[in-house]
């Protein structure tokens, strides 16, 4: 019975593969994001519903795992104001091949019929243009900012969320001047809070323009900006489960296949195209430094090989994973994609989710975050990183950061966090409402109590 029940949910999951196939195919031949879906009759999740008006967010990013992950968050998050979402691609690169349309396709399964309707799409400089079909005869970032200064004064005026999850490549820099020509912003800016993901690759990728602008909108906002660095949100990883997604939340599969297995497919293709070939067998770090294999081993890695030109991925990784020596001879910091691949575990780093943990935190769970690294905003550019001073910087701004020694149970609540809010946002039921996750919940009082018999937490200025 056990191997019938698991047979029909490899035949059903095979299903959502082959169809989600086809729907990439067709948006390959320009066919519309949600007219692809709908043709393949794939349900897309429904808009969102919510009393309250919420917020205005703007965001701007690349569209990877993770940057899914946290958009559909916060936008369950924020309410029901349509959101201004803007992609920046690098053609040449990160989003060559069918990468772009993957993330499209992905995207479109998480957030529904909204996100094609505000998407806008963004090169940078040194960067080819986007795909003609996503071209505007107007600066794409002008319209953005025209977008969001549109929503936020309508009616009695709502506040402005800017997130940015992607480098900038010269085109914060246009977001800033697009707002400052603008004249309504002097009043949005009153209310509005901008917060980043301050990863290495981003700040590699943005401009001395950029990181002005950037300091430019907060200085106008009078606000602090909110700088969202892993190492310095987790302390180090100081709980071992914050590493990454599937450390974190290594049942994303599991309720994606019950809540929404057209996204999972689409996780699960998108992941074979960007990230199998960093542990191919022909890939020169695959190995660790020093390391070579026995013939017992090159005979089993030669047949594990076959598998992966033959299309196994996930065969191909099983075959290094049930093999314990050679597995141990893999590059370290390569074994977690191996081990994704072989066990099912949809991969992709935490990064940018940080962004949305930080504001469900400070809402939900006050007592698990600190917000006492503040002071001058500090940039290298050439190294990626960003820091806190005491003097000059370009503008004000915290890091966000665990409280020192959080409570082991923390990290079930983060994940709880994250999988229920992203649970009711991709679900394709009858519209959905935000609250706060009531797994997460469960796990607050029991982490409040041990939290709070310690030095309260500071809290966040404007």
């Amino acid at each position: 019975m056990a191997s019938r029940a698991s047979d029909a949910a490899g035949s059903k999951s095979n299903l959502h593969t082959c169809t989600i196939e086809r729907v990439i195919a067709s948006i390959k031949e320009d066919g519309g994001l949600v007219d692809s879906f709908k043709q393949q009759g794939v349900p897309l999740p429904p808009r969102r519903k919510r009393a309250e008006p919420g917020l205005v967010l703007l965001i701007y990013t690349d569209l990877e795992a993770d940057d899914i992950v946290a958009t559909t968050c916060l936008l369950q998050n924020v309410g029901p104001t349509p959101p201004v979402v803007v992609l920046t691609c690098d053609m040449n690169d990160k989003d060559c091949g069918d990468i772009f349309v993957k993330k499209l396709t992905m995207a479109t399964a998480a957030m529904g019929a909204e996100f094609e309707e505000e998407l806008l799409v963004v090169g940078g400089e040194g960067l080819p243009p986007p795909p003609k079909r996503f071209s505007l005869q107007r600066c794409p970032m002008e319209v953005a900012a025209e977008r969001a200064l549109d929503r936020a004064t309508a009616g009695k005026g709502l506040p402005l969320l800017i997130v940015t999850l992607a480098p900038g490549r010269g085109n914060i820099a246009k977001l800033g001047a697009a707002l400052k020509k603008d004249a309504r912003w002097e009043a949005v800016a009153n209310r509005t809070r901008i917060s980043l993901y301050s990863g290495s690759f981003n700040i590699r990728g943005t401009t001395q323009g950029d990181a002005d602008a950037l300091a430019a909108m907060v200085q106008s906002a009078g606000c602090v900006l909110e700088d969202n660095a892993h190492f310095i949100w987790t302390r180090n990883d100081v709980l071992p489960e914050l590493r990454d997604m599937p450390s974190l939340m290594p049942d994303m599969a599991t309720m994606l296949a019950r809540q929404n297995p057209y996204l999972l497919a689409a996780w699960q293709i998108f992941g074979v195209e960007f990230y199998a070939h960093l542990i191919g067998p022909t890939h020169k770090k695959l190995w660790a430094k020093g390391e070579t294999l026995t013939d017992e081993e090159k005979a089993v890695f030669d047949e594990a090989s076959a598998l992966y030109r033959a299309g196994d991925v996930e065969g191909y990784c099983r075959r290094i994973l049930q093999h314990e020596s050679m597995f141990k001879k893999v590059t370290h910091f390569k074994r977690g994609t191996i081990r994704c691949f072989a066990t099912g575990t949809l991969d992709g780093p935490l990064c940018d989710c940080l962004v949305f943990l930080t504001r469900w935190v400070e809402k939900h769970a006050p007592e698990l975050i600190t917000f006492e690294k503040e002071g001058a905003w500090d940039v290298d550019f050439e190294k990626g990183f960003t820091g806190i001073k005491e003097e000059g910087g370009l503008c004000r701004a915290l890091q966000p950061m665990l409280v020192d020694q959080p409570p082991r149970e923390a990290a079930r609540t983060l994940a709880d966090a994250v999988l229920d809010t992203l649970s009711a946002a991709v679900a394709c039921g009858d519209g959905r409402t935000a609250s706060a996750p009531p797994k997460a919940r469960k796990c607050l009082a029991k982490i409040c109590d041990l939290v709070c018999r310690r030095q309260p937490a500071p809290s966040r200025g404007r």
